[in-house]
């Protein structure tokens, strides 16, 4: 499998491609044509993208080279992919990050059902997870991000995604706070004309009143209760389609 893709570096004409070749294409999962991994990192990614790869029904896939020799890299990721035979299923269902070690380049490739689970900005935000590591050589951390992300983005397409509870509760907290300071500013600020009075007889009407018994009349008390402390008890399917994304970027 390294061979045929080496072959493609070489820019060979692979279109004789026999149905022996298609099926290893589906069982392969690191192609480190660059080296940079060691034996031991390559392996171990090797088993979590195939484990992952089983669990969602979705090829993915971790392919390094030293130099796109001349090709336009979104060409190329496109080419290899479809020609080699990657992903799984009817629609091809994959996702495939190329690193190009000259050129330093990555793009990744979501197809079909995974492209459906893995749009441009689940391709932006695994860019994010792994473009420092890139970046700065840890190469094998890198790939372990995108496996772990890939995996998130396909589990939450298949039985949804978490509920924030805590995150959700505070924030409509806070949206209601806010709605609620902005509607008494308001208020306030439509009562600008009226003041406090000290006297009773700034509101009445010069003449139109004739006082003739005073006494005084309590119309209301203030009661203060305190609570008394008691104590209490209280105990994805997935939908088809034959989508296609590419995003990437320099590290």
């Amino acid at each position: 499998m390294k061979r045929l893709f080496s072959v493609l570096l070489a820019l060979l004409l692979v279109l004789s491609l026999s149905a022996t070749v298609f099926a290893s294409a589906q069982e392969t999962f690191v192609l480190d044509e660059a080296d940079l991994l060691t034996s031991s990192e390559e392996s171990s990614l090797e088993t979590k993208l195939r484990s992952i790869s089983k669990e969602y029904g979705a090829q993915i896939i971790v392919a390094t080279m030293p130099s796109l020799q001349g090709w336009d890299i979104d060409s190329f990721i496109e080419y290899a992919y479809d020609t080699t035979g990657f992903g799984f299923g009817t629609y091809h269902d994959g996702v495939m990050l190329l690193i190009a070690m000259e050129e330093r380049e990555y793009r990744i490739l979501s197809n079909g059902l995974a492209g459906d689970a893995i749009g441009g900005s689940e391709i932006d935000a695994i860019s994010d997870a792994i473009v420092s590591d890139l970046s700065a050589g840890y190469y094998a951390d890198a790939f372990d991000a995108y496996a772990d992300r890939c995996a998130y983005y396909l589990n939450g397409a298949v039985n949804g995604y978490p509920f924030n509870f805590g995150g959700s509760l505070l924030g409509s907290i806070a949206i209601g706070l806010l709605a609620g300071v902005i509607t008494a500013l308001v208020l306030k600020g439509q009562l600008k004309s009226v003041k406090r009075q000290d006297q009773a007889s700034n509101y009445v009407r010069n003449g139109s009143m004739h006082l003739t018994t005073n006494s005084d009349l309590f119309l209301y008390r203030n009661i203060h209760r305190t609570r008394r402390q008691t104590s209490s008890s209280s105990g994805g399917s997935r939908s088809g389609g034959g989508s296609r994304h590419v995003g990437g970027g320099k590290f």
